[in-house]
């Protein structure tokens, strides 16, 4: 079945002769052969501009040319480049960041697929500069290297060539480290196997620009894998980050042990990250305008109120997009998968939910958007999203949140009964798309192209039907899930 609701000056000759006659009678301080030793301008006293000839124009004779000024520059390396006409088994040019006040280049290189001990560099330098070791010229970036740039004056510079290991890394090509504690705005935390059980894995507090990347973290106790508070502009890459000693089956001791958890940040940046066994694998508290890019989850463990993949609280904007999360009933410990709490314009695009256990949690849910202490006005967008297993809902835009499109969205193996580990049946009788908690007819929510195929409570799809603008679905068409995101941390 188908649903579908941007001057020139001149001096007269008698002028000239007459301070040309003062001058002689009068001298100067200066030795006449000083002021009048060039025959071509003994009529011309010292800075007083000679008669123009006929044939200049005001054009051909400004008023002031002031000189250049002489400038130091000091010798630069301007591009640092790994082309892939120089290195075999890379498959496009390796462009390193400079950091021109630090004096550093920053390399992403995966020693998987390129020999990073052999490996040619193109080095592009500031004018009349010269480079050792010199450009083109084979060497060993498994780590730092230096390179000095000195100029024509003599004036030498050294840059710092870091590499930092990117792809599928392990745990025995990373150096072993204690927890850290950030102390500087744009520092580099990066190549490392951290394993913590008496603090965070890393903190950051009041530091911005910091970059996290390529690290496998393993934290216990009452911690946090990685906790930043206003910590803007912050980025974490290619990292995997477990809670160790969870149980094996069921909640954690407390609800404090995220993976990741953050608080009043600006425009981060989450990519290529993998949680597992967390509280909750992503908190993000008054951070707006995140950005957060192949996430994968595993086990969510709670207890209540974490055990989201990804927590929106408070906050203005975000994207997620290409995610997965797998939860295995037997063993995590869920409530909503991705809640977006007292937010608005976040879009959750192009992923995989599997399983969620709690009776009153749902796949994701937008709720109360106009409540107190709520952040960004009212909307978002899930799209792409496919959802498996789910019990109590798979959508929501409840509780004073509207104005929220559901596009493409695909759901099936819908559980009505008994949702494992005792955690009894679903509450809403596996309702598929939600909108209560606002008044009638002004919730504004929309249900576009969507599929829900074969539910165990086929009817109870769309709850209140007056709070959505369009509900568009079909329950009649099968469907192959999207596939997960699966990050490598283990060596071949």
């Amino acid at each position: 079945m188908a649903r579908t609701m941007r001057k020139s000056s001149y001096f007269n000759t008698t002028v000239l002769l007459v301070l040309a006659v003062l001058a002689l009678q009068l001298g100067s301080c200066s030795s006449d052969t000083d002021a009048f030793s060039d025959p071509n301008t003994a009529n011309t006293p010292p800075d007083v501009t000679p008669e123009a000839s006929p044939e200049d124009s005001p054009e051909d004779t400004p008023e002031d040319t002031p000189e250049t000024p002489v400038v130091s520059i000091d010798p630069e390396i301007t591009e640092f480049r790994f082309s892939t006409a120089d290195n075999e088994g890379l498959v496009t040019d390796v462009l390193g960041t400079l950091d021109k006040d630090n004096k550093t280049i920053h390399v992403e290189l995966n020693p998987y697929s390129v020999a990073i001990q052999e490996l040619t560099p193109t080095i592009t330098l500031s004018s009349e500069a010269t480079v050792s070791p010199e450009s083109n010229t084979v060497q060993d970036f498994s780590s730092e290297i230096t390179y000095t740039v000195t100029a024509e004056n003599g004036t030498i510079v050294t840059y710092t060539i870091v590499p930092s290991l990117s792809g599928n890394i392990c745990k025995s090509n990373l150096q072993e480290s204690g927890p850290i504690i950030v102390s500087a705005n744009n520092q580099r935390i990066e190549n490392l196997y951290i394993k913590t059980s008496n603090q965070h894995g890393i903190e950051i507090n009041n530091f911005s620009g910091v970059v996290i990347t390529n690290c496998i973290i393993e934290y216990t106790g009452a911690y946090t894998g990685i906790k930043f508070a206003n910590a803007d502009n912050l980025t974490i890459d290619n990292c995997s980050i477990t809670y160790t000693n969870a149980p094996s089956s069921g909640p954690l001791p407390d609800a404090t042990r995220n993976c990741i958890e953050g608080i009043e940040s600006q425009n981060l940046v989450i990519t290529n990250v993998k949680v597992t066994d967390g509280s909750t694998g992503i908190s993000l508290n008054q951070c707006d305008d995140s950005i957060l890019t192949y996430i994968e989850g595993h086990n969510m463990r709670g207890p209540y109120p974490r055990g989201q993949f990804v927590q929106y609280d408070k906050c203005i904007g975000g994207l997620l997009e290409n995610f997965s999360v797998i939860n295995d009933r037997d063993i995590a410990w869920t409530e909503d998968n991705i809640s977006i709490y007292k937010s608005a314009g976040q879009q959750i695009k192009k992923g995989l939910i599997v399983g969620n256990n709690s009776p009153t949690g749902v796949g994701v849910l937008f709720e109360d958007q106009n409540t107190e202490g709520a952040r960004g006005g009212f909307g978002g967008l899930v799209e792409d999203v496919d959802f498996l297993e789910m019990g109590n809902g798979v959508v929501s835009s409840v509780e004073g949140s509207k104005n929220v499109t559901f596009t493409r969205i695909r759901a099936k193996q819908i559980i009505c009964g008994d949702l494992g580990q005792n955690r009894g049946v679903p509450t809403s009788n596996s309702l598929i798309f939600a909108a209560f908690g606002t008044a009638e007819g002004t919730g504004a929510n929309k249900i576009v192209d969507c599929i829900v195929y074969n539910s165990c409570n086929p009817t109870n799809i769309v709850w209140p039907e007056h709070n959505f603008e369009l509900i568009d679905y079909r329950d009649d068409i099968d469907f192959e899930p999207r596939k997960p995101i699966e990050l490598q941390f283990t060596c071949p």
